[in-house]
């Protein structure tokens, strides 16, 4: 039955059962309590009675159980008046109080102060201690506060029980939901999902599946879109570049000196469209899952970097801009195609970006530090696209596990980038 529950409805029924009987329970267990207490206090009468005549008979003082009733406060026993603070102050409440306890002149006295159509009346009466084998008159109400304990205790059990079940009953199918989501790859995304129990959860784990089916449907499609962007663009970019050589080539065949306008153009031209090769190299790799094809092979860190600022030092030709190259030998186990491409788009930047400044550029180990600081009145030079370049060095690292971190200035930018010997993921 409970499989054709809801949890909802099921944990709703559970609550409800319990309220129900513990309602019940009380209802009853407060009608029979209400019941004995009635016997208990006539039963108590009758025993002192009882033993009031067996004392008279015997010839043994009884104790004065009487109600004695006055006009006045004062005209009550000494022995009352004084075991009392005060007198009775509100009319029809029962005023007690227990002396000498544990003594054996001992007293358990009342007082009402009731109004009459006579007027204010004072009503007291004293209990003492009844004599040998009296005590058995209020043994059972002992008994019966001993069973409502027990029974009290019966029930918080029952209680315990009922929700130890339940919790039993909906945590096994949670935590089969929990493993199962936490299992799911895309490998097992097609395959139908388990039954666990209640509709709530069987819903839940359909709307997961969904969700990851459409994030790797996604990463799919743009897997696909950057592999086909960067294979198309391979080809105009060729013909670009071969046409700057052609062209230079002609430049320098001319006997008339080359125009210096014309020369700046085909040098941004030249800048361009190798920026777009190297973003074209970056989104091939970045499209490919297989991490395979770029196995880690034990690479001179600091001679990479000078490689790549040999072949970039292009673009500071022209302009007033001072490098500083501090490295020191270290040999990492890296893989050697994401590391030319992250360090050659951090040292791209920093030279595309800097008209004139300083560049420093600090390797120690596998910790790079790139920081290019302009001069005073200088902006950087965006005529490349200075975010892409960075966006793609940021999923870089991420894909890599290296640390990266961009931090702006107000008078330039510093990259720093931690080349860990971590397996590409």
């Amino acid at each position: 039955m409970m499989r054709l529950l809801g949890l909802k409805w099921l944990a709703l029924l559970t609550i409800l059962t319990l309220g129900i009987g513990l309602v019940t329970g009380y209802t009853l267990l407060s009608a029979h309590s209400y019941m004995s207490g009635m016997d208990n206090i006539v039963a108590g009468q009758l025993g002192r009675a009882g033993m009031q005549t067996v004392a008279f008979e015997l010839g043994i003082p009884a104790p004065r159980e009487e109600y004695i009733v006055t006009r006045t406060w004062e005209q009550q026993p000494a022995i009352i008046r004084d075991s009392f603070d005060q007198p009775p102050q509100q009319s029809g409440v029962l005023y007690k109080v227990y002396a000498n306890e544990g003594e054996p002149t001992a007293r358990l006295y009342f007082a009402v102060r009731q109004e009459t159509p006579a007027g204010d009346r004072f009503v007291t009466q004293q209990l003492a201690p009844l004599p040998n084998g009296a005590g058995q008159v209020i043994s059972p109400a002992q008994n019966r506060l001993i069973n409502l304990t027990l029974i009290g205790l019966g029930i918080a059990l029952m209680i315990g029980l009922a929700v130890g079940l339940l919790w039993r009953r909906v945590s096994r199918p949670i935590t089969a939901l929990g493993n199962w989501a936490a299992a799911l790859s895309e490998r097992n995304l097609s395959e139908p999902v388990p039954d666990f129990v209640y509709p709530e959860l069987n819903q839940f784990a359909e709307l997961v599946r969904t969700s990851l089916t459409s994030a790797h449907q996604g990463l799919e499609r743009e897997q696909l879109f950057l592999s086909h962007t960067s294979h198309e663009l391979r080809t105009p970019i060729s013909v670009v570049r071969a046409n700057l050589e052609l062209l230079r080539r002609i430049q320098s065949s001319t006997q008339a000196p080359p125009d210096p306008r014309e020369t700046e153009i085909i040098n941004r031209i030249d800048r361009a469209s190798l920026t777009m090769k190297d973003v074209t190299e970056t989104l091939l790799w970045l499209g490919r899952d297989d991490s395979s094809t770029h196995p880690s092979v034990m690479l001179r860190v600091d001679e990479i970097i000078g490689e790549l600022v040999d072949g970039l030092r292009y673009l500071l030709q022209g302009h007033p801009v001072e490098l500083d190259l501090n490295l020191e030998p270290a040999e990492l186990n890296l893989p050697e195609a994401p590391t030319r491409i992250v360090l050659g788009n951090l040292i791209r930047n920093a030279f595309q970006h800097t008209r004139s400044g300083r560049v420093t550029i600090t390797q120690r180990g596998g910790h790079v530090e790139i920081v290019n600081s302009l001069s005073e009145g200088e902006e950087a030079c965006s005529e490349t696209g200075f975010g892409l370049g960075l966006k793609l060095t940021e999923r870089f690292t991420e894909k890599l596990g290296w640390g990266y971190t961009n931090v702006p200035g107000t008078a330039g930018r510093k990259v720093e980038i931690v080349l860990n010997t971590l397996t590409p993921r």
